[in-house]
C-alpha cells in the first residue's frame, strides 16, 4: 500500500484554514438585510427544510411522502442567500446535520458553499468554502478578497447534499450589509426531480443547473428534487401546488419513477397542479441519457422511446383539451453532441454536464415565460 502523506507539504494551495470568530459581525438568515431563497415554506427561526416542517412520513401502508423525501428535504439544494456588503472578507460558520458523503462527488458540493459576486444576470464565481470534510463544523472564508473595498452584491449557494443544524454569515466588523437588487421576476421556477436535479454530482453548489439557470435568467428557483425519491407521488404534487404565484413548474422525474411509474403518475400529478394553477406553464423534461445510450445502443432505444412517448401522449392529450401552456423538452438533447463527457458515473452529471443542461434548458424556460 502506498504511504500516506500530507499533500500540503508539497502544495500549500491544497490546504485550508479554520478562521477565528473574532473581528467579524455575524448574521443569521433571518436578519432583515439579507434575502434567503429556495425554502418556500420556512418560517423565521425554523430549520432548513425544503418541504413544510409538518409534512412527514405517515406511518402506515400508504405513506404520504417517502422516507427518502422526508430525509432529503433537509438537504439545502438550491438554497441561496443574497446580500450586498462592503466587507473585505466573507465567512461562514456552519454545523452540518446529516450529510451524504459519497465516493463520486466533491465534498464542497456535498457539504460546502460557494459564492458569486455581481447582480442581475452578471454574476461571477468569487470563491468556495474549504474545510475539513471529516468534521461536521467549520468556520472558513468563502470569498477571494478584492483590492478595493466597496459595496458589492453577493449570492451564496448552500450545500447540495447536507442539512444544516447551524449557519451564520460573517462580515468584517463594522461592514455594511444591505438587501440585494430585486429579481427580474420574483415568481419562482419550481423544479421537481431526482438526484441530478438535486445537484448530484456537482463539484460545488453553484454548478447545479438550477443555480446556474437562476443566475443566467435572474430568477429565483425552488429546487424540490430528492435523490432516488422523485417518484411523482400525489402528496408531492399537492405540496408543489401549494406554492403561490409560481412562474413555471418543471417536472423531470423519469429516472426515479421509470416508465411504468411515470405513466401511472404523470396525469394525476399534472391534474393536481392544474387544479390550483390552471394557467402556469408546465415543462415536462425526459431523463438525461445514460451511458448505455451513447455506447452501443441505438439513439432511441426501447426505454427511451417509451419515456418520450409517455410525455408526448400526455402533452397531446392536454393540448387537445385546450391546455396550451404545457411543453416538452427531450432530455436526450441536453448534454449536447458529446454526452459521454458529461457524467461522473454514466448517470450523474459533472460540472460540464450541468453547464450543458443549463445552456440548453434556460433558453427554453425563458422563451416560454416571455411568450
Amino acid at each position: 500500500m502506498a504511504e500516506k502523506d500530507d499533500i500540503t507539504k508539497y502544495d500549500k494551495a491544497m490546504g485550508f484554514k479554520n478562521e477565528t470568530l473574532e473581528g467579524m459581525d455575524w448574521y443569521s438568515v433571518d436578519s432583515p438585510n439579507v434575502e434567503l431563497n429556495g425554502l418556500y415554506w420556512r418560517k423565521p427561526g425554523e430549520g432548513f427544510r425544503r418541504i413544510p416542517i409538518g409534512a412527514s412520513i405517515s406511518f402506515n401502508s400508504n405513506p404520504e411522502i417517502s422516507g427518502g423525501v422526508d430525509y432529503l428535504s433537509w438537504d439545502t439544494a438550491g438554497v441561496m442567500l443574497r446580500f450586498k456588503t462592503d466587507s473585505p472578507e466573507i465567512k461562514v460558520h456552519v454545523k452540518v446535520g446529516h450529510t451524504s458523503r459519497m465516493d463520486h462527488m466533491a465534498h464542497v458540493g456535498i457539504m460546502g458553499f460557494d459564492i458569486y459576486v455581481g447582480s442581475g444576470s452578471s454574476k461571477f464565481y468569487a470563491g468556495s468554502a474549504r474545510f475539513d470534510f471529516h468534521q461536521d463544523e467549520y468556520n472558513v472564508k468563502v470569498n477571494r478578497q478584492f483590492a478595493e473595498q466597496k459595496m458589492r452584491e453577493y449570492t451564496l449557494h448552500f450545500p447540495l447534499y447536507s442539512g444544516l443544524e447551524y449557519f451564520r454569515l460573517g462580515v468584517t466588523e463594522g461592514s455594511a450589509v444591505e438587501l440585494p437588487s430585486p429579481w427580474k421576476d420574483p415568481r419562482p421556477v419550481v423544479v421537481y426531480g431526482t438526484s441530478i436535479q438535486q445537484g448530484g454530482c456537482a463539484s460545488r453548489p453553484g454548478m447545479c443547473h438550477t443555480n446556474i439557470m437562476s443566475r443566467r435568467l435572474n430568477r429565483p428557483f425552488i429546487n424540490l428534487a430528492f435523490s432516488g425519491s422523485g417518484k411523482g407521488e400525489p402528496k408531492m404534487a399537492e405540496l408543489i401546488a401549494d406554492i403561490k404565484n409560481p412562474a413555471m413548474f418543471v417536472l423531470d422525474y423519469d429516472a426515479n419513477a421509470h416508465c411504468d411509474g411515470l405513466e401511472a403518475t404523470l396525469p394525476t400529478f399534472i391534474d393536481i397542479l392544474r387544479k390550483s394553477h390552471p394557467e402556469v406553464p408546465i415543462l415536462l423534461v425526459s431523463c438525461l441519457p445514460f451511458v448505455e445510450e451513447f455506447l452501443d445502443e441505438p439513439e432511441y432505444n426501447a426505454t427511451r422511446l417509451r419515456y418520450t412517448t409517455i410525455h408526448l401522449n400526455e402533452l397531446k392529450r392536454r393540448r387537445d383539451m385546450g391546455d396550451k401552456n404545457i411543453h416538452f423538452l427531450d432530455g436526450l438533447s441536453l448534454y449536447g453532441e458529446e454526452p459521454s463527457e458529461c457524467a461522473v458515473d454514466g448517470c450523474h452529471a459533472t460540472d460540464l454536464g450541468f453547464y450543458m443542461i443549463a445552456k440548453r434548458m434556460a433558453p427554453v424556460i425563458e422563451r416560454i415565460l416571455t411568450k
